[in-house]
C-alpha cells in the first residue's frame, strides 16, 4: 500500500472567515463516476455559525468545484448551525443528504456543557437532490426522541432487504447532570427515510462505563454483512481504549455484542468493504506520532496488518492536547476544538485505487485534503 497523489478538496486557507476551519467529512462516488465531498466549514472548530459545504469532482479528484454553500442557519423557526452532512445516492442523479443540525439560539452557549457535559438540542434530518447537490428539497425529520443530543454518524447506508440504514449515536441533553449514557444507534427506513422502524442499538455499555464513539459503519459489497468501528473510551479510568469492532448481519437488525478490542489504538476509524474478507481502516492515530493511518483486514475486521499499515497523512505541529495519560471527562470536549486533523472517509475507485478525503491543517485554517493509495 502506497500513496500515488494528494490534494486539496477545499482550501480554507483562502476561504472567508466563516469559513475556516473544516471537519466532519463525508464522501461519495456516485453511479456516473462524480466524487461529491461535503463537509463542515465554520469561523472556529465549534461556531454558531457552521454550515455544510459540498465540493464536485468530475475526475476522479483531480480537481474540485464547490457546488453548494451552505443552509439557511434558521429551522422551525429557531436559529440553529448545521453540524454534518451526509450523501447517498437513491438513483442515478439523485441524492438523499442526511443532516445534523445543533440548536443555537443562544450563540453564547458551546456545543457541550462545561458543566453537565450534555449537548445542545438537535435534529436529524433529510432532504433529496436531483442535481447532485445543487439544490434541496422534500425535507423531512428523523424522530430520534426521547434523545435530545444525537448526531448523525455516518452516511445511510443500503440494506439487504432494500431498507437504508441510518446510523447516529445519542447522548445527554445540556443540562441533565446525571452521569449520562452514550448508544450508538441504527435506524431502518423501507422508504428512503420517510418511516422509521425502532433503533436497532449497535453499541452501548449498559454499565455506561465504556463509551463507544462515533461508529462508522461499512458493508461487504458481496455478502451484505456489516461491520461497524468505533473510537472507544473507558470513562472508569479515564482514558481511550484500543479501536472497537462490530458485526451486523445483512438486515441491520442484529450486531455482535460487546465490540471486540480490534488491536491497534487510535480514534475515529472509517471501515471500507473491498470484497470478500477484505476492509480497508483509515483512522486516526492521536498518539505520537499523531497522523491519519490506512491499515488492512484480510478476515473482515477480526485481525489487522499493523506491520503494513501506511500513514495518509502526518501532523507538523507534533504532539496535540490529549493524545495519552487520562484526563477528566470533559476535557475531551475541549481537546477536540484543539485537534487539526481528524474525520477521514474512503471511496474505492474503479481502477481498485482507494480515495481518501479528511480535514487538517493548523490553528489558523482546517482545510479538506485528499489522497489517492494504491493498494
Amino acid at each position: 500500500m502506497h500513496i500515488i497523489d494528494r490534494g486539496i478538496i477545499f482550501d480554507a486557507r483562502q476561504a472567508p472567515a466563516h469559513r475556516r476551519f473544516c471537519s466532519f467529512t463525508n464522501l461519495l462516488r456516485t453511479s456516473d463516476g462524480y466524487l461529491l465531498a461535503a463537509f463542515r466549514a465554520g469561523s472556529s472548530k465549534d461556531s454558531p455559525d457552521e454550515n455544510i459545504l459540498i465540493c464536485q469532482s468530475t475526475d476522479e479528484g483531480r480537481s474540485w468545484e464547490l457546488v453548494w454553500e451552505g443552509f439557511p442557519l434558521e429551522y422551525a423557526g429557531v436559529r440553529g448551525a448545521w453540524r454534518a452532512g451526509a450523501l447517498i445516492e437513491l438513483a442515478p442523479g439523485r441524492l438523499l443528504g442526511y443532516f445534523t443540525w445543533f440548536e443555537r439560539s443562544d450563540p453564547t452557549l458551546p456545543l457541550s456543557n462545561p458543566q453537565t457535559q450534555g449537548i445542545l438540542p438537535s435534529r436529524l434530518l433529510l432532504a433529496e437532490s436531483e442535481d447532485l447537490g445543487r439544490s434541496w428539497h422534500d425535507w423531512r425529520e428523523l424522530d430520534a426522541r426521547p434523545f435530545e443530543g444525537v448526531s448523525a454518524t455516518g452516511a445511510p447506508l443500503r440494506l439487504s432487504d432494500g431498507a437504508l440504514g441510518f446510523p447516529y449515536e445519542a447522548w445527554k441533553s445540556y443540562y441533565d447532570t446525571r452521569p449520562g449514557a452514550h448508544h450508538a444507534l441504527l435506524r431502518r427506513s423501507p422508504d428512503a427515510g420517510r418511516t422509521f422502524e425502532p433503533p436497532v442499538v449497535v453499541a452501548h455499555d449498559p454499565t455506561a462505563r465504556v463509551f463507544y464513539w462515533d461508529q462508522r459503519l461499512g458493508t461487504a459489497p458481496d455478502t451484505g454483512r456489516l461491520i461497524a468501528l468505533f473510537w472507544t473510551h473507558d470513562r472508569q479510568l479515564g482514558q481511550d481504549r484500543s479501536i472497537h469492532a462490530a458485526w451486523g448481519t445483512p438486515d441491520g437488525r442484529t450486531w455482535t455484542a460487546p465490540p471486540a478490542d480490534a488491536g491497534f489504538a487510535g480514534q475515529i476509524a472509517y471501515p471500507l468493504c473491498l470484497g470478500g474478507e477484505r476492509v480497508l481502516a483509515v483512522y486516526v492515530h492521536r498518539h505520537d506520532p499523531p497522523s491519519i493511518r490506512a491499515v488492512m483486514s484480510r478476515d473482515f475486521g477480526r485481525t489487522w496488518d499493523l506491520d503494513r499499515e501506511c500513514v495518509v497523512y502526518e501532523s507538523a505541529a507534533g504532539g496535540e492536547s490529549g493524545i495519552g495519560g487520562q484526563r477528566e471527562f470533559g476535557d475531551y470536549w475541549a481537546d477536540m476544538n484543539r485537534w487539526t486533523f481528524g474525520h477521514p472517509e474512503a471511496c474505492l475507485l474503479p481502477n481498485g485505487d482507494v480515495f481518501v478525503a479528511f480535514y487538517a491543517g493548523d490553528t489558523t485554517a482546517m482545510s479538506m485534503h485528499w489522497v489517492r493509495l494504491a493498494l
